[in-house]
């Protein structure tokens, strides 16, 4: 019932099992207190640019991105979300060699798999809830890398990196002629973002490219909102491959506004801080799922209970109405041991877990 990444509501539409209203997904990680207010007006506003086309360099957009990330415009790539960038970057390292730490988001394997590039995968370990540490080391041991995917906080984890790691893994790579594509799509959920964000690092280390992403943080799924930050060099020479017009006009608009949301943004943080906590606390409490400690706005959970299965479990959910993601698809993870569970408003977590109690076996 989910997508390949989460967020398919659209397939059990098609079914009787559930009314539409009543739908609760929690296989897509979006900010649970919905896009900031206001944002009707706003998209009104943006509508009048969608009888041109597109700037061609953005400018208003980089502008604003770059005055919020303390960088300049030149470093800003503007992208039909992250997803889009993640393909680009793959691309200009074609037929190369890839490394990515799994578990991780799938779609830095498919980059790579797309564009005939050899893959290595640097497993995190479960028995240490798959804290991102030690396994930089392993670079320098596998030779010629030319990319480095790896997500801060992680997805489907939800752990950060040690900032003292990461950096000393950034400068092994600047040394070996490796490029770090550090993907924080999921960083403005993090409190301490600011202490987190390798963002600052592109002035100095020219083998690094940071993604950001505005779909997940502002609930706008639907409008494609994303961008790189790399040093002035290398945003050049991803443009020069870039197809034109890589952003819409309705989405680099809205963009331009969603970035000096600062309030909305802190408030954010601070409610799905509290959600996350409650609901990784009862689940804890819950027999049959061990959640992993996570700094994102979702929770990885690990099915303890041998006789029921992720797929299994997801089923019996989408009869509720619920969705959720299942995690088979993950290099790194136990086929049908693993779930993934947004954070949602208090309420519908509740209604998460009831449905929960009355599927998992000793769980009533």
């Amino acid at each position: 019932m989910t997508g390949r990444h989460g967020g398919n509501p659209w397939a059990l539409l098609e079914t009787d099992l559930s009314d539409p209203s009543e739908i609760l997904d929690f296989s897509a990680d979006l900010n649970p207190l919905g896009p900031p207010p206001g944002m009707e007006s706003s998209f009104k506003e943006a509508w009048g640019r969608i009888r041109w086309y597109p700037e061609p360099t953005y400018r208003e957009f980089r502008e604003s991105v770059a005055k919020a990330e303390g960088v300049d415009p030149s470093c800003i790539l503007p992208g039909n979300g992250t997803a889009d960038l993640i393909h680009l970057i793959s691309r200009w390292k074609a037929r190369g060699r890839v490394a990515v730490m799994v578990p991780t988001f799938t779609e830095y394997e498919r980059a790579a798999q797309a564009d005939q590039s050899e893959i290595f995968a640097l497993h995190l370990k479960e028995e240490l809830d798959f804290f991102p540490d030690g396994l930089g080391r392993e670079i320098g041991s596998l030779g010629a890398v030319q990319l480095l995917f790896l997500c801060n906080p992680n997805n489907p984890t939800g752990r950060l990196w040690p900032m003292k790691r990461l950096r000393e893994l950034v400068e092994d790579c600047q040394r070996l002629e490796t490029v770090v594509v550090v993907d924080e799509a999921y960083m403005e959920f993090v409190e301490d973002r600011l202490r987190y964000s390798a963002v600052p690092w592109v002035k100095r280390f020219q083998n690094l490219i940071v993604l950001r992403s505005m779909t997940k943080i502002f609930a706008v799924p639907g409008i494609r909102i994303g961008y790189a930050v790399a040093c002035e060099e290398t945003a050049i020479a991803l443009r020069q491959i870039q197809p034109p017009w890589p952003m819409n006009a309705l989405a680099a608009s809205l963009g331009e506004r969603l970035i000096g949301e600062s309030g909305f943004l802190e408030r954010s943080r601070r409610e799905i801080a509290k959600f996350r906590q409650q609901l990784r606390a009862d689940l804890q409490g819950l027999p049959g799922t061990a959640p992993v400690p996570s700094e994102a706005n979702f929770i990885l959970c690990r099915l303890a209970d041998p006789t029921v299965t992720a797929q299994g479990l997801a089923q019996g959910l989408a009869r509720r109405g619920i969705l959720i993601r299942v995690c088979d698809d993950f290099t790194g993870l136990e086929p049908g041991r693993f779930i993934r569970i947004a954070v949602r408003r208090p309420e519908e977590n509740q209604r998460l877990l009831q449905s929960l109690r009355k599927i998992l076996p000793h769980a009533g």
